[in-house]
C-alpha cells in the first residue's frame, strides 16, 4: 500500500508545490489534521508548520496509529524544546532558511520512496494500549451512539485545557440536538457550571474538546472539534471517532504548588513517592522515572492530599505507558473505603472550584 503526503497549503505555497508532484493531500491546516486523523494510514508522511502546541497534535497522530515521519516546517522559528527527544518519536524539524527549496522537494520525495520500500508485512503492532477494543469511526455507528445519547440524556463529561500554562477544567453538559446531513453537529447545552461557554469563548479560541460518555453498559470517549458558540450553546461537528474509555469521575489537576503525593511500596522493592498528576475519587494518574509498576496488579499506597490527609489503602495498575527510557505514564484505580472515598470527592470538588476561580480571575 502507498503512502501519502500531507502537506499544509502554506508550506506547499511556500515550496511552489501544486499536488501533481508525488500522490500528496494539500490543504488548510485544520481541515489537514481533520482528514489525517480520519483518514492517515500507518506508513503516511505529515508535514505541518511550526505552531506552539504542536506536541499535542503530534500525540493525537501516533494515537491513531499513524507511524510515518512528521516533519515540522520552520521559518528560523527558535525551537525551545528536545530536538532529539522529538527525533526519537519520529518527528524532524525542517528549517526552510537554511535548505534551498529544490532541496526540500528533493528530500520529501526521497521520504516517500523511503515509504513505499518499506514491505506491508513490516508494518508495526499498534501497542494494545493505544488501540482500544471498541474504537469506532464508522460515522452511522457514532451518530446512533449520539442518539442514544440523546434519548437518554445522558450527561457528558467534557474537559478543556484553556491555555498550556493553565489547569483542564472539567464540566458536564448535554447533547440537545443533531444537525445537518452532510457535515453532522452536535449542539451542547445544559452546562454545568453555565460559565464554561463565557470562559471558553473568550479564552479558549475554537480549542477542541474531549467528552466522556459513561453509562452501565459502556464509557466512551471522543473528541469534539468546536464550530461556534451562541450564548449558552456550544456547536461541534460529530466526533470523527469514538473509543473505549475508563474515566468515570471528574479528574482534576493538583496545583504544582499545593501537590497530592502517594507512596507506593512495590514488590521487592522500597517505598517510591511520587506526584499525581491527575486525581478522582476513582483513581489517579503520574508520570514516574520507575519502571516497576506492573499492569492488572495492586499495590498498597498512601495518597497525601492537602492539609496533611494521608489515606491508607491499595491501588491496580490499569495502564501502563513508556513515555521514554526513563519515564513512564501510569493510570491506577483506588480502592479505598467509602469514607476515604468522600474525602478524596471533597479535594476533586473543591480543586474544581479552584481552577474555575482561577480561570475567571484570567478572563478579567
Amino acid at each position: 500500500m502507498g503512502c501519502t503526503l500531507w502537506i499544509a497549503g502554506e508550506i506547499a505555497k511556500d515550496l511552489g508545490l501544486t499536488g501533481n508532484e508525488f500522490p500528496s493531500k494539500i490543504l488548510e491546516v485544520k481541515r489537514l489534521l481533520y482528514e489525517v486523523l480520519r483518514d492517515g494510514r500507518p506508513r503516511d508522511i505529515v508535514i505541518l508548520p511550526f505552531f506552539r502546541n504542536y506536541t499535542e497534535v503530534v500525540g493525537h497522530i501516533r494515537d491513531r496509529g499513524i507511524v510515518g515521519p512528521i516533519i515540522i516546517y520552520t521559518q528560523g522559528e527558535t525551537l525551545l524544546m528536545n530536538i532529539s527527544d522529538m527525533a526519537s518519536q519520529g518527528v524532524l524539524f525542517l528549517d526552510a532558511s537554511r535548505f534551498g527549496k529544490p532541496m526540500v522537494v528533493g528530500f520529501l520525495t526521497f521520504l516517500r520512496l523511503s515509504q513505499e520500500a518499506i514491505k506491508s508485512e513490516a508494518e508495526p503492532e499498534q501497542p494494545a494500549q493505544k488501540v482500544p477494543s471498541r474504537a469506532t469511526r464508522d460515522r452511522e455507528e457514532i451518530k446512533d451512539t449520539v442518539r442514544r445519547i440523546m434519548r437518554s440524556r445522558t450527561r457528558l463529561l467534557v474537559t478543556c485545557q484553556f491555555r498550556e500554562d493553565l489547569p483542564t477544567l472539567s464540566v458536564t453538559c448535554e447533547v440537545i440536538q443533531m444537525v445537518g446531513e452532510v457535515e453532522t453537529k452536535l449542539v451542547l447545552d445544559k452546562f454545568n457550571p453555565q460559565e464554561f461557554v463565557g470562559l471558553y469563548r473568550n479564552m479558549a479560541k475554537g480549542k477542541p474538546l474531549v467528552a466522556y460518555m459513561t453509562t452501565d453498559e459502556e464509557a466512551l470517549g471522543f473528541e469534539l472539534r468546536v464550530v461556534h458558540t451562541v450564548m449558552d450553546k456550544i456547536t461541534a461537528m460529530l466526533p470523527a471517532a469514538m473509543f473505549d474509555n475508563k474515566r468515570r469521575f471528574f479528574r482534576v489537576e493538583p496545583d504544582i504548588k499545593d501537590p497530592v503525593t502517594v507512596h507506593i511500596l512495590p514488590d521487592n522493592c522500597a517505598t517510591k513517592t511520587f506526584t499525581v498528576r491527575d486525581v478522582s475519587e476513582g483513581g489517579i494518574g503520574l508520570n514516574a522515572p520507575f519502571a516497576g509498576l506492573n499492569l492488572n496488579t495492586t499495590y498498597p499506597i498512601a495518597l497525601a492530599l492537602p492539609g496533611g490527609k494521608l489515606i491508607l489503602g491499595s491501588a491496580n495498575t490499569v495502564f501502563k505507558e513508556a513515555v521514554r527510557a526513563d519515564l513512564f505514564n501510569y493510570g491506577m484505580t483506588l480502592n479505598f473505603n467509602e469514607t476515604d472515598i468522600i474525602s478524596v470527592r471533597q479535594y476533586v470538588y473543591k480543586r474544581q472550584a479552584g481552577i474555575l476561580a482561577a480561570l475567571r480571575n484570567q478572563n478579567l
